[in-house]
């Protein structure tokens, strides 16, 4: 079957080639399109470099595998370097055919801040990354397709044919083990994980009341204090079956994974940083976090008409007095996103609109406040633009913006690195989904029998933040992660 692929890719390439002498000289990459008949199940795969990315609800799937081109950037001018080093490459990239007209694909993922190092434990990841893989495997409700990016007119395709054929015969290794293992008996449960993070963190706490404290005396609206637990386990941690079970438990969220060298970040964000296609642009505010306790059916806070007691009770009619403190207090936090982001994209934007009130998003463990906003992008404004105008979001940061990132940089005792960063994809028209880097880990699998976890969650605080209830809040984001081990 492989050689039949790479006979296919082949004759693919001498085709192209003969197109791009006539219709674009100038051109050095091409991406080659062929349908899977038979579909790979895409959370199984383990690569020294790969990225993945899964929407369940949208039924949609990336798996990048290894790299065609690599670009990194750190500083003020991170996006800027990066903008400019992926424009240089789409317009050498040949698009002769409708399949290749928005090619390529990249991945792109970046920090929380701009001038982070990247030590420990983010050693040997880049600041900021823009991967176009080698091979793509996409995903969508009509099938699943194969797309290898390779440079033409060089002297080296048939060396870049045998990588290519090494990463198809270990995709499909991987692919055979993945269903042998699914249609295998199960001969024992899995024990729920009882690792837990740390008693109370008196560094937290003083952080919170620091924060807290900042926000009395005017000087904030908003900051988001986050915190960094760490912990061996005493088995190897399979990466794929981790994140399948994100996928399973989460579909409403954005599953990725990256992986590199001995290590893998990965997590289930329900947060969009922003979506663009054809210039109509979406970015989500999520603020405003309660444990779920009992199912209740998706609704708008603007149609409270049910006092039944299984709803969360910020969407009760007949609210205690503490209930109704913390409803306002999540509606005060959930507004300081909102709108926020809505200034924001404003002046990139010819129409702009968000709901008046937020919908409630429902995951495993949590409820969220949701607010869509979408509008029409300007033309002469693209992706890059709406990230800086956008990250960091009051989600991950605080009101105002600067400031805020600036104090949790001079007072959290660690390095966020690409947590409350972003992870997504972008094409060759500037159209790109990003989700915000929440409810994460960072694996090191370096010694296998005993890998070490990296887990990180962070507190919207306001005026009227509890620091207790809000270190409550990142114990429930850290078992995004510990109830799937």
């Amino acid at each position: 079957m492989i050689d039949a692929l790479i006979d296919s890719l082949k004759q693919q390439l001498s085709q192209s080639c003969l197109r791009i002498k006539h219709e674009q000289p100038e051109a050095l990459y091409l991406s080659l399109h062929l349908l899977l008949k038979d579909e790979i199940p895409l959370s199984s795969v383990n690569f020294c470099r790969s990225f993945y990315l899964h929407q369940a609800d949208a039924g949609f799937t990336l798996l990048g595998l290894d790299s065609l081109l690599l670009f990194e950037a750190q500083g003020k001018q991170r996006f800027q370097q990066i903008k400019k080093s992926f424009s240089s490459i789409c317009k050498q990239w040949y698009r002769g055919n409708k399949q290749s007209e928005h090619a390529p694909l990249a991945f792109l993922a970046f920090a929380f801040d701009e001038d982070d190092n990247m030590a420990r434990p983010w050693q040997s990841l880049a600041n900021t990354l823009l991967c176009i893989p080698r091979i793509l495997l996409r995903q969508e409700h009509n099938g699943q397709t194969l797309i290898v990016n390779i440079k033409v007119n060089n002297n080296s395709a048939s060396q870049d044919f045998l990588i290519i054929k090494s990463l198809l015969q270990q995709l499909f290794t991987h692919a055979q083990e993945a269903r042998y293992n699914a249609s295998a008996p199960q001969t024992e449960h899995l024990k729920k994980h009882q690792q837990a993070p740390a008693q109370f963190d008196l560094h937290w706490q003083k952080l919170a009341q620091n924060a807290i404290n900042s926000i009395h005396t005017g000087n904030f609206d908003k900051l988001v204090a986050s915190r960094h637990y760490s912990f061996s386990l005493n088995k190897e941690i399979t990466i794929d079956n981790l994140v399948h079970k994100l996928g399973l438990f989460y579909p409403s969220c954005s599953i990725f994974c990256y992986q590199y060298e001995h290590k893998a970040i990965l997590g289930a964000s329900p947060e969009r940083l922003l979506s663009i296609n054809n210039c109509a642009i979406q970015s989500n505010a999520i603020g405003g976090t309660i444990a779920r306790k009992k199912h209740f059916t998706h609704s708008l806070l603007s149609q409270q008409n049910n006092n039944d007691s299984s709803l969360p009770f910020f969407l009760k009619l007949g609210q205690s007095h503490e209930e109704a403190t913390e409803s306002k207090k999540l509606l005060k936090e959930h507004q300081f996103i909102s709108r926020s982001i809505y200034q924001n994209l404003d002046p990139l934007c010819h129409t702009l609109k968000m709901p008046t009130a937020p919908y409630i998003m429902k995951l495993r463990n949590l409820y969220h406040l949701e607010t869509p906003i979408k509008g029409k992008l300007m033309a002469q404004y693209d992706v890059f633009d709406c990230i800086s105008a956008l990250h960091p979001t009051p989600a991950v940061a605080g009101i105002p913006k600067a400031a805020a990132q600036q104090w949790l940089l001079d007072n959290e005792d660690y390095h966020r690195g690409w947590y409350t960063g972003a992870f997504g994809w972008l094409d060759g028209r500037m159209n790109a989904d990003l989700s915000v880097m929440l409810r994460c880990a960072l694996i090191d699998n370096k010694e296998r029998q005993q890998p070490h976890i990296h887990l990180f969650s962070g507190a919207g605080l306001v005026a009227e933040s509890d620091v207790e209830a809000e270190w409550q809040e990142t114990e429930l984001k850290m078992h995004t992660i510990i109830d799937m081990l």
